[in-house]
């Protein structure tokens, strides 16, 4: 058996040679407001059904296990533009990378915009 470093932590390989899953965590800083947030992130529903709570601070999808949660909202003025700001966590748990890959590029697609 080989003992790896995966996610900051020693682990062993399982007997198939599988990477084991651990949690990881993303921030990512966002310019919307937690309203516009929720909002936006209701196509993702379809594929990842989650619930909010604690005032629209959390937002929980049990399978896989995921976590969102949404940072107090700042207010950044750009000259006369007054844009919100907001710093979003997501921790994935017990998740295989290829996992955590489908699920940004669903939630991606959630806050696409137009433009360009």
């Amino acid at each position: 058996m080989v003992t790896l470093s995966h996610c900051g932590h020693q682990l062993q390989e399982d007997k198939k040679g599988d990477m084991p899953k651990c949690e990881q965590r993303f921030i990512r800083t966002m310019s919307i407001t937690q309203a516009e947030f929720i909002r936006s992130l209701q196509p993702l529903k379809k594929e990842y059904p989650f619930t909010v709570t604690e005032e629209e601070k959390k937002i929980t999808i049990s399978d896989p296990q995921i976590e969102i949660h949404l940072g107090n909202q700042i207010n950044i003025n750009l000259g006369s533009l007054n844009m919100p700001s907001m710093d979003i966590t997501f921790f994935f748990r017990d998740m295989a990378e290829q996992g955590i890959e489908d699920f940004w590029s669903r939630f991606n697609l959630c806050f696409r915009r137009g433009g360009g």
